[in-house]
């Protein structure tokens, strides 16, 4: 905790409730002085209740005339005689009494001091209960005291950090990086099996594994560096129990490298465990055992990066950032100085006080505050989809929580504030009446006031006379009659087969046919029987031979329609056997464009809607937009994507059937759209037969609430099929 410079009026109305008590810091209360950004700061610590506080060496003197008999006038006035430009003003001792109370770290002489403290360790205790039941992502129970066992710890440790240990924690990483990259095919395939219920069991060992380490690292240094450690317990994490440590004495080292280092040893620690866990999994089979050195290796590296060294969450990388821009408390601080300026500037506050004291802060406390806020918004909800798309039940109790603890609680706690706050005093009207005319005008806008309803659908450019050319028989690539790129017209030929075996089939084929027809005409003369037999064999042969004869016409390519030829890499297989239905090419017509797109079943609404506008933007240049003539939408699903670029497997957003091969089959029946393009002769040559774009509809025009509304009805039918 750290106590925050006001800087509010000389004399304070509340003056009269702390004047006469009589009070001084607990005799378990220890300070030392540490530098933070260039300013000198006085820590305090109770070593029986590990309670951390942080004051300035002007509140540290006050607190020093605090003493036995004393009252906190008295060591004002006194703080006034010695030195006036340096004294606390009433509301800087009024805030520092009332959280150095709240802390429970002073001691007042009265007769009700033990009730006193009993009420303020019952309010400890209820604050405790409200933030486990609101943390519900980080709950803690303690269970016993490690610090003995630490001592006991301590060589090992010091071999462990020593430079030979530092050493061999490198070679170990270099080890592990070595093996992910050589089997890296197969790390991302096993992905997948992530979630499945059989695999469960052993994510969660080792999860354990991976975060016991963790927490016994971050204690061995602490102890290291002559820091205690008297908290071990359970963790629910995700409702999932792991065990935890408390190194906050740390806190209170005065070197911040060494504050760093105990910050980053967690990180550390699981970086070696996820080495050892990838060289078990590249060296073993599939089973069990590599099952769990994957799983250690997911949640030793994937985890530490989204949470421990995230500095946006309150876990190690928020630590090491504290320390490395020597900004205690900033989490608090930054959300102090957000409410500052809501206060200040929305509610017309002019006595609110600012948590910031530098330039820098300023800047740096409501940015931090606003991506920090913003970041766990979009993690929560991460996680939420992620685990309903395996556990849909599960995932819809966390969604209801998450909006419990996110929207409803803070809109409880701010009409609160309004109604009980007691610095509002008579202006809590004027507040009130501001902050229900931003409610309304936030309704009005969202429920009233109708706006552009936009969609976007990713579709690809098509020559409205095109043709895709393929082999109609096999044979080696033997000439190229015609260049692509070339502009050719119907019936110009551009390439030549050769198959050296199909003229011996054909030569072969007319002398069995002569043959045949000559023993007919020896069966007619002789009225024989066999005549029905030969003329059925000279049909069949008289059929294959037509079939050659085809075979050999189709070895020469011609074009289908007039337009543009154009083929990638013909050069380089000139001379190679080609298949048939080998794609040779296509052949473009550019004098007339079209766009293409997809539209979901989810977008199903756009069929009975007005398409107001739409427009093009082609990939590579999304700055540009490509004028559309009209938008057509066919009112029946279709199955065959326009063009395989649009599914997954070609680079797309689309999912495609597994068991196509090519990529052109939907997983989802869909809606084609249509739209004439009309480019102006500076935009005409971005367009290119193939190319992928998105186009925008605007539709008719509704309020935003009614949109959002729409898009999460279409995001869960999509993603949850509900």
């Amino acid at each position: 905790m750290s106590l925050e410079e006001a800087s509010g009026r000389t004399f304070s109305d509340t003056w009269h409730r702390v004047a006469g008590v009589r009070a001084h810091l607990r005799t378990s209360v220890t300070a030392h002085r540490q530098i933070f950004r260039g300013q000198p700061w006085m820590v305090l610590r109770d070593k029986f209740s590990h309670e951390w506080f942080r004051v300035t060496p002007d509140a540290w003197t006050f607190l020093c005339r605090l003493g036995e008999g004393t009252t906190v006038d008295e060591a004002w006035n006194r703080s006034l005689e010695f030195d006036a430009g340096r004294a606390l003003t009433q509301e800087e001792v009024v805030q520092l009494i009332g959280q150095l109370n709240l802390s429970n770290l002073l001691h007042f002489d009265r007769a009700d001091s033990q009730a006193s403290q009993f009420e303020r360790h019952q309010k400890r205790k209820s604050r405790e209960l409200k933030a486990l039941l609101m943390g519900f992502l980080s709950v803690k129970i303690p269970l016993f005291d490690p610090d003995r066992l630490l001592d006991k710890a301590l060589p090992l440790i010091r071999a462990i950090c020593s430079r030979w240990g530092l050493a061999l924690y490198l070679l170990l990483l270099f080890m592990g990086l070595k093996a992910v990259v050589d089997e890296s095919d197969r790390l991302f395939d096993q992905s997948s099996h992530l979630l499945v219920p059989g695999n469960l069991p052993l994510l969660y060992v080792g999860f354990l594994l991976s975060k016991t380490l963790h927490e016994f690292s971050h204690s061995a240094v602490c102890k290291l560096f002559g820091g205690e450690v008297h908290k071990l317990g359970v963790m629910l994490l995700f409702f999932a129990p792991v065990p935890y440590m408390d190194a906050t004495s740390a806190w209170g080292f005065r070197s911040r490298f060494e504050r760093v280092m105990v910050g980053a040893s967690g990180v550390a620690a699981e970086l070696a465990m996820a080495a050892c866990a990838a060289l078990v999994w590249a060296s073993t089979a599939p089973g069990t055992l590599n099952s769990l050195a994957y799983d250690i290796m997911f949640v030793a590296s994937i985890s530490t990066a989204v949470f421990n060294l995230n500095p946006l969450l309150r876990f190690d990388g928020y630590h090491i950032l504290v320390d490395v821009l020597d900004v205690p408390n900033l989490f608090q601080r930054s959300r102090d100085q957000l409410r500052y300026l809501a206060e200040r500037h929305v509610l017309r506050l002019h006595d609110a006080q600012p948590a910031a004291r530098t330039p820098t802060e300023v800047f740096m406390l409501p940015l931090y505050g606003v991506i920090s806020l913003l970041y766990w918004v979009m993690l929560m909800v991460t996680i939420v989809i992620f685990i309903a798309g395996e556990y849909l039940d599960l995932g819809v109790a966390l969604a209801i929580l998450l909006t419990f603890t996110s929207a409803v609680m803070p809109l409880y706690k701010y009409v609160k504030y309004l109604y009980s706050e007691p610095r509002l005093g008579y202006r809590r009207g004027q507040t009130v009446a501001i902050s229900a005319g931003l409610a309304l005008l936030a309704v009005g806008l969202l429920t009233l006031i109708p706006v552009p309803d936009r969609i976007r659908v990713t579709g690809v450019v098509e020559a409205v006379q095109s043709r895709q050319l393929h082999t109609d028989t096999d044979g080696f690539f033997d000439e190229l009659l015609t260049r692509p790129g070339s502009q050719v017209s119907a019936g110009q030929p551009l390439l030549r087969l050769r198959h050296p075996e199909l003229e011996f089939d054909i030569r072969a084929a007319q002398m069995q046919r002569e043959q045949l027809e000559a023993q007919r005409i020896q069966s007619v003369s002789k009225s024989s029987t066999d005549l029905a037999t030969i003329e059925r064999q000279l049909e069949s042969v008289l059929q294959n031979l037509t079939e050659l004869h085809r075979r050999r016409d189709a070895q020469l390519i011609v074009a289908p329609i007039a337009g543009e030829w154009s083929a990638s890499d013909l050069d380089g297989i000139r001379g190679q056997w080609l298949a048939r239905g080998a794609s040779v090419g296509t052949i473009v017509n550019p004098d007339q464009w079209r766009f293409v797109a997809v539209l979901p079943q989810v977008g199903s609404h756009v069929l009975g809607e007005s398409i107001e506008g739409s427009e093009v933007r082609l990939r590579g240049q999304e700055g540009i937009n490509i004028t559309v003539a009209a938008t057509s939408v066919m009112p029946f699903e279709q199955g065959l994507l326009p063009s395989r670029a649009l599914g997954m497997s070609g680079g797309g957003d689309l999912a495609v059937s597994p068991s196509d091969p090519n990529g052109v089959v939907a997983a989802e029946p869909f809606f084609r759209i249509e739209s004439p393009l009309m480019p102006d002769a500076e935009h005409a040559p971005m367009l290119v037969h193939g190319r992928i774009g998105v186009m925008r509809l605007t539709l008719s025009s509704r309020p935003l609430l009614v949109q959002w509304e729409r898009r999460l009805r279409q995001f869960l039918q999509r993603r949850f099929r509900v």
